[in-house]
């Protein structure tokens, strides 16, 4: 299963951003688990989406009832700013990171010719 924020979710209707056949085998075949985020509307993605809406069985959505505007993208951003994550994240995954020297602005230019590997097969 993709564990993700809505956000990621609805990133699957931006043009040029996820392939179809991607999208089916991260919903149909793996599911999804979706927490919900502040501003979207998953349920309403879902019915909008012929895609999700095929394989909305294996959508499983998680709502927050005390809502926060904390994301994975956020705390990467604020990394790479070299602003500090204390209170967000646990200490011991900041040790983590700045141990591997992760989500820093180096760590983007070492890897910007990496081709992640779910990229690999197209990029022959």
């Amino acid at each position: 299963m993709l564990l993700c924020g809505a956000d990621v979710v609805e990133s699957f209707s931006i043009p040029n951003l996820w392939k179809k056949e991607d999208i089916e085998e991260i919903v149909g075949r793996f599911g999804v688990v979706c927490i919900s985020r502040l501003g979207s509307s998953v349920k309403k993605f879902i019915y909008e989406s012929d895609i999700i809406w095929k394989f909305r069985k294996n959508v499983h959505l998680v709502t927050e009832w005390i809502t926060n505007d904390i994301s994975a993208t956020k705390v990467r951003r604020a990394l790479r700013r070299g602003q500090s994550v204390k209170y967000v994240i646990p200490d011991s995954v900041i040790e983590y990171i700045q141990k591997h020297s992760l989500y820093d602005p180096c760590s983007e230019d070492k890897n910007s010719n990496v081709i992640l590997a779910p990229f690999q097969r197209y990029a022959k």
